[in-house]
């Protein structure tokens, strides 16, 4: 058995002693059903010997009743096992499951966005799927099965060890073969996983983007990508069932030379008077009984490289860094945030989007970014949460690197409102209190009329307990905006970055959110991007930005005298309205 089979099976049984009552019972009910097709092999003899050969045929109306009551006992512990082994199972794929919800949760943003939400989603939910039969199934085979295999030897070689080891030299063939077959069967099930995840990946992008894929004169070009990857699906699934069938077909052809060994040499020894007809029939049937476990073992085993191929994807999402911040925790920022000469680029063949970026954000003060798409702004206020970290220079908040806090605590002072607001398909309520779930009805009210938000909240069906649907399709694009926002003036964090937040609002909504935002100046940090620059002349300060760095800062009527640039786009602004 190689390194990885065996850390894959350490592994198993390593969650499989959390649930150890289930385990201990499954492994009991085997070792009885064995035992029961053990008795009945092995009872062949004395029963054929004394009714048939000594002629005491008025005991042969119990023999029918000892089949039965052999069969309602065997039927009865395999069905109580494979019942404590899927129960095991289920339960052991959940616990993984959980852990790698979790491991996504603690893995830095910026792997999870290389990471492509189709092929995170299918480590999730196929591949564990993939493990669930090894569990479930296949590891119920390997324990009963390898029972029955070991009894029913232990038998052969009580009633003849010669013709008994004449058998056995089919056994390293099959082993041999499966070993193959498995490893085989393995690499195209990691591949077919692969081809899952861009399925899952690509099924995904066209539901996200169908507004504009509907715009398209021609869907044939899509069509061929999505058909192409089904095709590679198809193929590398034909691959796998051949090589599981394959095993199968293996220990057929294995069963009929073993048959054909026990049946030449067995008969010869009853013509000569060495075997008794009552030991050849006990043997033939313990050892022609043998190779229906071996069958069984041996696609267990195949589906056992399955789903190590399956768990290969899995270790590696498991085994990846989580992201790490100090030991300093932080409530409120008194200072604010300086940086130094920062640079970024989200991979290292691709150009910086920041350089040499050094820029001072005061505390309590609003702060706005303005210039031309593309610039960098939404990259450089992603640094501040430490969603992505500076490629060269450093960034400071009250004199303390970014590095020296504690994740949680750094996170907890931001609220942040996109351009396009994520909610979750939950009650506007659940989706409202995750970010304050002890908060009273009263207070998310107060935050919904802040944010604009209460008097079509009031119109839904259900008012706070509707259901928004998936990432609230069923809201127009301000409304979610605004739910957003409530669900920001509902933590009121001390740093509230707002992203374009009120780009798809109409103009009364916008200005009053506006006096909102007013209310809360001096008492949070407000970073502000908007292209509608009404939002920003009233800035503490406005930092002006182009292809990755700062080419002006100051306030409004500074700026309309020192950068050409924060001109014409002001210039442009008045011209649209």
């Amino acid at each position: 058995m190689d390194q990885d089979t065996k850390r894959f099976l350490s592994y198993i049984f390593l969650q499989a002693r959390a649930h150890s009552r289930f385990l201990l019972l499954g492994l009991t009910f085997a070792l009885l059903s064995s035992s029961i097709t053990g008795l009945g092999t092995w009872s062949i003899k004395p029963i054929f010997n004394f009714v048939f050969e000594e002629k005491n045929y008025s005991y042969f109306k119990f023999v029918p009743l000892y089949i039965l009551l052999l069969f309602f006992l065997n039927g009865l512990f395999s069905l109580f096992q494979a019942y404590y082994m899927k129960a095991l199972a289920v339960r052991v794929i959940n616990g993984i499951r959980l852990q790698l919800f979790r491991k996504c949760l603690f893995l830095p943003y910026s792997l999870l966005i290389k990471e492509r939400s189709g092929q995170t989603v299918s480590k999730v939910i196929n591949d564990t799927s993939q493990i669930e039969p090894i569990l479930g199934e296949s590891f119920q085979i390997v324990i009963k099965e390898s029972l029955t295999v070991w009894v029913l030897i232990a038998v052969a070689f009580y009633q003849r060890w010669d013709l008994t080891l004449l058998i056995l030299i089919t056994l390293p063939i099959i082993i041999y073969g499966t070993k193959v077959l498995g490893t085989k069967a393995r690499r195209a099930r990691s591949l077919t996983q692969r081809a899952t995840g861009e399925l899952t990946h690509k099924t995904g992008e066209i539901i996200h983007g169908i507004r504009e894929i509907k715009l398209v004169p021609s869907k044939d070009f899509l069509t061929q990508l999505f058909s192409k990857e089904l095709e590679r699906f198809y193929r590398l699934s034909l691959k796998v069932t051949k090589y599981r069938e394959s095993s199968k077909s293996l220990v057929d052809l294995m069963t009929g030379l073993g048959g054909a060994l026990i049946i030449g040499y067995g008969g010869f020894l009853i013509i000569k008077g060495n075997l008794s007809p009552g030991a050849f029939l006990s043997l033939m049937t313990a050892m022609l009984l043998i190779y229906t476990p071996l069958r069984k073992l041996s696609r267990a085993y195949t589906g056992l490289k399955e789903a190590q191929g399956a768990w290969s994807r899995i270790e590696e999402l498991l085994s990846k860094e989580e992201e790490r911040g100090g030991g300093l925790r932080v409530l409120e920022t008194n200072v604010g945030f300086l940086l130094k000469e920062v640079s970024f680029r989200y991979n290292d063949d691709l150009p910086y989007v920041l350089e040499k970026v050094s820029l001072f954000i005061p505390a309590r003060q609003m702060v706005a970014l303005v210039g031309p798409s593309g610039a960098g702004k939404s990259t450089l206020i992603s640094l501040l949460p430490r969603f992505f970290d500076p490629t060269e220079g450093k960034i400071y908040l009250d004199d303390h690197p970014l590095e020296d806090f504690d994740l949680e605590s750094l996170r907890n002072l931001f609220g942040m409102v996109w351009q396009e607001p994520f909610l979750f398909n939950l009650s506007l309520w659940d989706n409202l209190t995750l970010v304050k779930p002890m908060a009273t009805e009263e207070e998310v009210r107060s935050a919904c009329e802040l944010a604009q938000a209460w008097e079509f909240i009031e119109k839904l069906p259900q008012g706070l307990d509707t259901v928004l649907g998936e990432e609230g399709l069923m809201l127009s694009g301000g409304q979610k905006q605004r739910l957003a926002l409530a669900r920001v003036f509902l933590k009121k964090p001390p740093i509230i970055i707002l992203d374009e937040a009120t780009s798809q609002l109409d103009t009364l909504t916008e200005k009053a959110i506006e006096n909102a935002l007013q209310t809360l100046r001096g008492k949070h940090t407000l970073i502000v991007i908007a292209h509608r620059l009404s939002t920003v002349t009233k800035a503490d300060k406005i930092v002006v930005m182009e292809k990755g760095r700062i080419v002006g800062e100051g306030r409004h009527e500074d700026l309309l005298s020192q950068s050409p640039l924060y001109r014409e786009l002001y210039q442009s602004f008045q011209r649209r309205i």
